[in-house]
């Protein structure tokens, strides 16, 4: 019934995207959104899917520009339920979806501690909203294709599996994020059979600040940091004490990754996949050390 439904309704050309998330699985199905705030932002945080230059800059993502959203004429704004307490004032732009790509620490599921799998989360999400605009087919042959990934990239990294990795993001030269047990990202180690060396949970969002010595806990781990690249590597280069006295920077098992947005559901896991696939294979020192 829901395939014939989204095979029915015909799509939607003129969609707003008022943030980062709700834009990402859009770019992600190959629709072109009209709007999108903090371009600029969104070309270095998020990186992937690229935003085309068409794209107007929609302002900040919590205070969207209702001016140009009136002007733009779209069909329906898709957006985030943090902005609700915007939405009767947006309801008189265009017809309002919510889109909420991962489940938080709201989620009653989170909220009971029952274990949520956000990528299947995400992934149910995507398949709804892209229902909702006429895009069903789109979303069901991109879901079925990053099943495909997901099992491929497995299999890539099964010389990995069971090895801890510390998965991270530098911040300065004491600390760090880590991404922790209740993040997307811990699903995306699940789907690939890695094991996460940071075994707690963190925030709503699944990580955690915390001193970089916390990071030698786990002397067998990989390192692998997300985004940041100059700055590790002019870390790396500069011997800050802390980072160099880990085991992992000592035996040469660091990993850099560009930016990808740890909280978009399945177009965010699905290119930490990628980069995982493609560069853990080629980390000097990263198996064996």
């Amino acid at each position: 019934m829901l395939a014939h439904a989204a095979s029915s309704t015909p799509a939607m050309q003129r969609i707003a995207a008022l943030d980062w998330a709700s834009a990402e699985n859009l770019l992600a199905l190959g629709i072109t959104p009209l709007t999108l705030p903090e371009i600029d932002r969104y070309r270095q945080l998020v990186m992937a899917p690229a935003v085309p230059d068409n794209v107007h800059e929609l302002g900040l993502r919590s205070e969207p520009n209702m001016e140009l959203l009136q002007a733009l004429r779209p069909d329906v704004l898709v957006m985030n339920p943090e902005l609700a307490p915007l939405q009767r004032q947006l309801e008189q732009i265009a017809p309002v979806v919510q889109f909420e790509a991962q489940g938080f620490a709201g989620d009653l599921r989170l909220a009971s501690n029952q274990p949520i799998d956000q990528i299947e989360h995400g992934s149910q999400a995507l398949q709804q909203l892209a229902s909702q605009l006429g895009y069903g087919e789109q979303a069901a042959a991109y879901i079925a294709d990053a099943s495909r990934q997901f099992s491929e990239a497995r299999a890539t990294l099964a010389p990995y599996a069971g090895r801890p990795l510390y998965l991270i993001s530098l911040i300065d030269a004491r600390r760090t994020l880590v991404f922790c047990s209740n993040s997307l990202f811990q699903d995306v180690f699940n789907r690939l059979g890695l094991r996460n060396a940071w075994t707690t949970p963190g925030s709503a969002f699944g990580h955690l600040t915390v001193t970089l010595d916390q990071l030698a806990a786990n002397r067998e781990a990989v390192l692998v940091n997300i985004g940041n690249e100059r700055l590790v590597q002019g870390a790396l280069a500069m011997k800050i004490p802390v980072l160099n006295s880990l085991p992992a920077v000592q035996q040469k098992r660091v990993v850099l990754l560009p930016q990808t947005l740890f909280y978009g559901g399945l177009p965010s896991a699905l290119r930490l996949t990628q980069l995982l696939a493609s560069r853990l294979p080629l980390a000097e020192g990263a198996l064996h050390g």
